[in-house]
């Protein structure tokens, strides 16, 4: 065996010692995240002894505030049993099957639409049951409560909300509930701004004042403090005309409710010029909206009159002021002057946050958040003297018809829809078809009374189909008309107001509703060729030019007109539209194509010199036509 070499010992390597360098991360992002870990997972003791642990990631604060408006059944009762604090224990012996009831929510409705009768009856118990609609209340509480007898009163008296909700729905199934907001971190929120607001502003969309208004949320406010005061907010004053803003009027004067018209986007655009333009900007460079001067003024009372006028931004601080008390409610601290704080409430997507900017904008105060981007309470300094509290939005529990009416309204989000048959049904009704030609230039070819259509009003399919094939929307594969991205365009529009229709107010005597034929009546002056797009006014005017056309009118004339991918016809003969895709992609009509395949057989005729079993065969006395080969050649010699 080779001997074994010796162990060599170590020896400290020469030159300078090394030194000991600073840490560059003075942050300490790594040690950060590791606190917030064991802080996480660390060990909480209850009151009572308990001692609690766990071992999952807990989400961020931001995502608490989430708003959350729809459940499954499932995360329903994750959620009561999370604001109950229950613990469930499985139980393996039991045989146990999960049956999922909300599988046909979502499913394609048939678009049928409601009678006036059916209406009627749905509205009356809608209106019996309208006090059960409240919201929830925060529990009393005093500075020697601790966090976690706070809380837990919280969540009971939350619990206690949905619940009675829960049997409000259960208890009538033929009244829909609209989604309203589960997550009680965020009506948090509107606790706190209702506490300490000396004004609370309810913020609603003009085309549907009543549905985006709650009612207990005004009794809430005096139940706090009967010093409170009410202002109901009517934004997108400007897309009604002065006929509906007084019928509006009417209606809000006679129930006693303190309202005011406004319109934010008309503020805003007013706010950009003057900023641009400086001391140039006059009143004349804003358009102003198209008015009906056949009312006459002298039969409407005066304090009508005044209430319908769309407010300014120092109108409505003016306002704002005259409504709150004249001392502020909240004691301010030691050192600081009272300030009157003013509340602002409403729906996603009303305008609260265009509001907003406009009042924060006329005193030129810079804000360094986005209102409506964040997800708690924030206030803004208005003035010395007065402060603004913003409030997330908030989804109140309401009535509805049904959930088309919830998408056609904004408050479900179109993006995540798949029932679009049910919205698309209700666009195709308010909105008359000779305006969505005319808004789209396209023609919508409309069933026979055999077919099951009336010939006047399109179904949701047809509206969508026409759009589809004019735009170029097909599926892949089969190419026929992509009807659910068609629904999408046309559903964000009338969201957006290209296709208005304003819901009527309640008859003042009995406050039932308005009947369709009222309604189509009470939005007719909507629909005419002043409302239209510019460009789409030049396509018009030129096309009834063409025609000899002085006075145009849109439901007479239409079809004459050939604009757009809109073909005009005559008397005998029906305006088309320029479309995409072939056979597939039109809507089948199975009268027409029998007339056509069968009796017409597709206008392709025969005609026939002979019978046809005495026809010989000219090319030979071969089967086939084939001639013989022997008889070729001697033909050849013989040219030969």
């Amino acid at each position: 065996m080779p001997p074994k070499e010796a162990t060599r010992k170590w020896k400290a390597p020469k030159g300078p010692k090394p030194v000991q360098r600073k840490n560059k991360n003075t942050i300490g992002l790594g040690r950060s995240i590791q606190n917030a870990r064991s802080k996480e997972n660390a060990i909480e003791y209850l009151p009572d002894g308990e001692m609690r642990f766990t071992t999952e990631k807990h989400e961020a604060n931001w995502v608490k505030l989430r708003s959350v408006t729809q459940e499954s059944a499932l995360d329903e009762f994750l959620s009561t049993a999370e604001l109950a604090d229950k613990d469930f224990k499985a139980d393996r012996h039991s045989n146990v099957k999960i049956i999922r009831m909300d599988s046909g929510v979502d499913g394609i409705s048939q678009g049928f639409s409601m009678t006036n009768e059916q209406r009627g009856t749905i509205n009356a118990k809608q209106r019996a049951l309208a006090k059960d609609l409240i919201v929830p209340r925060r529990p009393n509480w005093d500075e020697e409560m601790t966090k976690y007898q706070l809380e837990r009163q919280e969540k009971e008296a939350f619990l206690e909300w949905r619940r009675k909700l829960a049997v409000l729905q259960e208890s009538n199934e033929d009244l829909l509930l609209t989604p309203f907001e589960r997550n009680i971190e965020v009506w948090k929120q509107l606790w706190r701004v209702v506490e300490r607001s000396d004004l609370v502003v309810q913020i609603v969309d003009a085309r549907d004042p009543l549905l985006f208004r709650s009612v207990d949320l005004e009794r809430y406010v005096k139940e706090l403090d009967e010093r409170k005061q009410n202002l109901l907010l009517v934004n997108k004053a400007d897309l009604l005309s002065k006929k509906q803003r007084i019928e509006w009027a009417k209606y809000f004067v006679s129930k006693g409710i303190s309202f005011t018209f406004y319109s934010a986007l008309r503020a805003n655009q007013i706010l950009e010029l003057q900023n641009e333009l400086g001391d140039d900007y006059k009143e004349e460079h804003i358009e102003k909206p198209v008015e009906d001067e056949s009312i006459d003024e002298s039969t409407i009372d005066k304090n009508i009159l005044e209430k319908i006028e769309i407010l300014t931004i120092d109108q409505l601080e003016e306002l704002f002021l005259s409504k709150a008390p004249k001392e502020p409610l909240t004691e301010p601290l030691p050192g600081q002057q009272p300030l009157l704080q003013i509340g602002l409430v409403g729906y996603p997507n009303v305008g609260k946050s265009s509001t907003i900017n406009s009042l924060v904008g006329a005193k030129k105060v810079s804000v360094s958040s986005t209102p409506g981007k964040t997800k708690h309470f924030q206030t803004i300094r208005l003035s010395d003297s007065v402060m603004l509290c913003d409030c997330p939005g908030l989804v109140f529990p309401n009535f509805a018809y049904n959930k088309g009416e919830l998408v056609c309204n904004g408050v479900l989000p179109i993006d995540q829809l798949r029932d679009y048959i049910g919205p698309c049904t209700l666009v195709a009704e308010r909105i008359p078809k000779y305006y969505i030609e005319a808004v789209y230039g396209i023609h919508i070819q409309t069933k026979a009374k055999e077919e099951g259509g009336n010939g006047e009003v399109p179904t949701a399919q047809e509206l969508l189909v026409a759009y589809a094939r004019a735009r170029g929307y097909m599926t892949q594969g089969f190419g026929s008309a992509d009807e659910s991205r068609a629904s999408r365009y046309i559903l964000k529009d009338y969201v957006n107001g290209k296709l208005l229709y304003i819901n009527p107010p309640p008859h003042l005597t009995d406050d039932t509703p308005y009947t369709r034929e009222e309604s189509q009546e009470f939005n007719k002056e909507l629909y005419t060729f002043d409302h239209l797009p510019e460009n789409r006014q030049e396509q018009l005017r030129e096309a009834a030019k063409s025609k000899g056309i002085d006075t145009l009118d849109l439901a007479r004339d239409l079809n004459k007109l050939t604009f757009s991918q809109h073909t005009g016809g005559d008397e005998s003969k029906e305006a088309k539209g320029v479309t995409h895709g072939g056979k597939q992609a039109a809507l089948y009509n199975a009268a027409e194509d029998l007339d056509n395949e069968f009796f017409k057989m597709n206008n392709v005729e025969g005609k026939l010199t002979t019978p046809f079993h005495k026809q010989q065969n000219q090319n030979g006395s071969k089967k086939h036509n084939k001639k013989n080969k022997k008889g070729k050649k001697k033909a050849a010699m013989m040219s030969e």
